[in-house]
């Protein structure tokens, strides 16, 4: 794969980000990045997400690893919440995604700490009614070399196996990272994880948080953006937000809801009630 016409495109698109590195250094950099598992996509190529594809300044080159098909299965489902979450959020993302992916749905997070790394977990643990195993995506704001946090590095490690991981960060240029700068890349990937679900999950969140980012960029693709029943009696003022300001789709049906339940949330999302495609 390092040798390939790929692997100088995706050089040609680090040099973008480091334009004063000399290139020799820049190559060395990014071969000793790369995790041996690696796959480069390229934007042409019939495996690159069509979700993906049609967001502006999506990369030239994906650097991923794993299933990459995962990104076009017929139900993909974000779960997203507060990296400080309490355990009983935590619980909670981790059993819905569980119960989701034993449906067959991918469960799709941003592979950070709290809400995402449970319900990364919970797919994980999940077996379908026909022994497949659940399945998860996790996009990455940072470098292969470099999750954040740097304690999701194992966890990073067996979606790579298991599931998919998808950096949307530079691979060298985000190893050199400022904490403003990891920020930033953090939020700008909660777009792509908008992108590549079907609905959003919003497990717990507050004000002005990259997950209302998240929620925000999935309402602007009219995906459907549902709360965690426990936030509504807890009376969280960006759920009442979200709720009482809810666009609707193209058929005239709000695209905000309140669920407390897997069943729910399948009618909420999928077209397909009674199946959930594997």
């Amino acid at each position: 794969m390092l040798g390939t016409e790929l692997f100088s495109r995706l050089l040609a698109q680090e040099q973008l980000a480091l334009p004063d590195c000399p290139p020799a250094l820049l190559e060395k950099r990014l071969r000793e990045s790369l995790p041996v598992c690696a796959q480069l996509t390229a934007f042409e190529d019939e495996a690159y997400p069509s979700e993906l594809a049609a967001l502006d300044g999506h990369p030239d080159v994906l650097v991923s690893a794993g299933d990459l098909s995962l990104t076009e299965r017929q139900l993909r489902m974000a779960v997203v919440g507060s990296r400080n979450a309490g355990e009983e959020d935590l619980q909670t993302a981790f059993d819905t995604a569980r119960r989701l992916a034993e449906r067959g749905a991918v469960i799709v997070s941003g592979l950070a700490a709290g809400v995402d790394r449970a319900a990364h977990s919970g797919a994980l643990s999940a077996r379908t009614a026909q022994g497949a195993p659940g399945r998860t995506v996790g996009v990455m704001g940072t470098p292969f070399s470099a999750p954040w946090p740097p304690v999701n590095a194992d966890l990073a490690r067996r979606m790579m196996r298991e599931g998919l991981v998808i950096s949307m960060a530079p691979q060298v240029r985000g190893l050199d990272y400022t904490a403003e700068e990891r920020a930033a890349s953090l939020r700008s990937r909660n777009r792509v994880v908008a992108a590549l679900s079907c609905g959003s999950l919003i497990v717990t969140a507050k004000e002005g948080s990259s997950t209302l980012i998240e929620a925000s960029h999935a309402l602007s693709l009219e995906r459907p953006v549902l709360i965690w029943k426990t936030n509504v009696e807890r009376g969280e003022p960006w759920a009442e937000k979200l709720l009482k300001a809810s666009p609707r789709d193209r058929a005239g049906r709000p695209l905000v809801h309140v669920v407390g339940s897997a069943d729910e949330i399948e009618r909420a999302v999928s077209p397909w009630v009674n199946v959930w495609w594997l």
